[in-house]
C-alpha cells in the first residue's frame, strides 16, 4: 500500500512541496512513497484529515480505504476508463460502506455507457 502517494497525487504536490506542505523532511515523504519505512497509520489519518480540512479530499480516508480507491483506481485505468470527481466519489461511497457494490457496479456501468454514448 502507498497511500501516502495516493494522498500526494489527490493535491498534485511534487514531493518537496508536499513535504512542505505537512511541515515535515521531504526524505519522510520519498522513503514512504519508495516502501523504505512505512507511516503509522495514525500518522496517514491525520494527513488526510488536514487534506479533508484543506479541501483536497471531502471524507477523512483510513490507509485501508486508501487503498482500496487505488487499487480499483488502476484497475479502471488498466481497463481504459477513465475517473472524473464524480467517478472518484463514487468510489470513496462504496469503499466507506455508503453504497452497495451492486450500486456501485451500477453507477460506474451507468456513467461508463454515457462516456461510450458521446463518442
Amino acid at each position: 500500500m502507498n497511500a501516502i502517494k495516493e494522498l500526494r497525487n489527490t493535491t498534485q504536490m511534487r514531493q518537496n512541496r508536499f513535504a512542505a506542505y505537512l511541515g515535515i523532511p521531504v526524505a519522510n515523504i520519498q522513503h514512504w512513497e519508495q516502501g523504505v519505512t512505512t507511516p503509522p497509520n495514525y500518522l496517514v489519518a491525520l494527513i488526510s484529515r488536514v487534506m479533508k480540512n484543506d479541501g483536497y479530499i471531502s471524507n477523512d480516508l483510513s490507509p485501508v480505504e486508501i487503498d482500496a480507491i487505488r487499487q480499483t483506481k488502476a484497475t479502471l485505468e488498466i481497463e481504459q476508463l477513465q475517473l472524473n470527481e464524480e467517478g472518484i466519489s463514487e468510489i470513496e461511497s462504496f469503499v466507506k460502506g455508503e453504497i452497495s457494490r451492486e450500486e456501485f457496479q451500477e453507477r460506474l456501468k451507468e456513467n461508463y455507457q454515457t462516456h461510450e454514448e458521446r463518442r
